[in-house]
């Protein structure tokens, strides 16, 4: 069995570490794969590190398609390693369709995840939420205690939505994004300016998103457009993805080259 306080002292993500250590040590037990419930692509792949030396153990991140940006991690016996596709077709997750008529009042993937929360879903029961125009959004959720909300009508603020549960295979998956280097020069090393480069938005869109939460350092959220980032730094935007900051290099004009990893 893991020894739990050994891996939990030094971690950043004590809750994620405890339930990654519990289903593993279920896993171990029963000879089945267990799945943790959804956390940042981020978290997940952080807290894995400090499992990279335990050979009993193997895992393997998803979240329901191949660019997620929120994934569950199953974990298995070194010994009883399933195959990626059956992992893929066992994953313990819903596709979600959200429908409602948002021209005149638009809405966010976070007003989406919002409604799902007030109706009885906890934040590691939800996946990616994406919006699909100004008709409303598609994401995946736990596939467990959600009978609740198929073909049930709610109201985010003024607007009437009808919730449908369906296979994940029957969304509109958003369109994966490849891997890209990205090289700028910036005044600062500002999070807005490297935020505002690595994405290709706008600053103040930046700041919109940032004050509605949408923008995350190092996994957790922030709100301010002024922390100087470092090398190591990892940004993630919803529904835009992850930056890497690969390199910083202050130039003879004071002005910073930046290499950015996009993801």
């Amino acid at each position: 069995m893991i020894d739990l306080k050994e891996i939990l002292k030094n971690s950043n993500y004590k809750k994620e570490t405890e339930e990654l250590i519990n289903i593993a040590n279920l896993a171990y037990k029963h000879w089945e794969t267990y799945w943790t419930g959804f956390n940042s692509t981020y978290i997940c792949e952080e807290i894995l590190k400090d499992f990279e030396n335990l050979n009993d153990f193997k895992f393997f991140i998803y979240g329901g398609f191949s660019s997620s940006q929120r994934s569950r991690i199953a974990c298995f016996r070194g010994d009883n390693i399933p195959e990626e596709d059956v992992l893929k077709s066992n994953f313990p997750a819903q596709g979600i369709k959200i429908y409602g008529n948002f021209l005149f009042d638009n809405a966010t993937q976070d007003d989406f995840r919002s409604l799902l929360i007030e109706n009885g879903l906890n934040e590691v029961k939800l996946g990616d939420i994406w919006t699909i125009g100004d008709r409303g959004a598609q994401g995946i959720i736990d596939d467990l205690d959600i009978e609740h909300l198929d073909e049930k009508n709610f109201f985010l603020r003024d607007v009437k939505v009808k919730i449908n549960l369906i296979d994940i295979d029957e969304l509109q998956i958003p369109s994966g994004r490849k891997k890209k280097l990205v090289n700028t020069v910036e005044a600062s090393t500002r999070l807005d300016a490297i935020a505002s480069a690595g994405f290709r938005i706008s600053r103040t869109k930046i700041i919109e998103r940032l004050e509605n939460g949408m923008l995350k350092l190092n996994g957790n959220k922030v709100n301010k457009p002024t922390i100087n980032l470092k090398i190591g730094d990892i940004l993630e935007l919803e529904n835009k993805g992850f930056i890497e900051i690969l390199n910083l290099e202050i130039t003879k004009r004071e002005r910073w080259k930046v290499k950015l990893l996009r993801k």
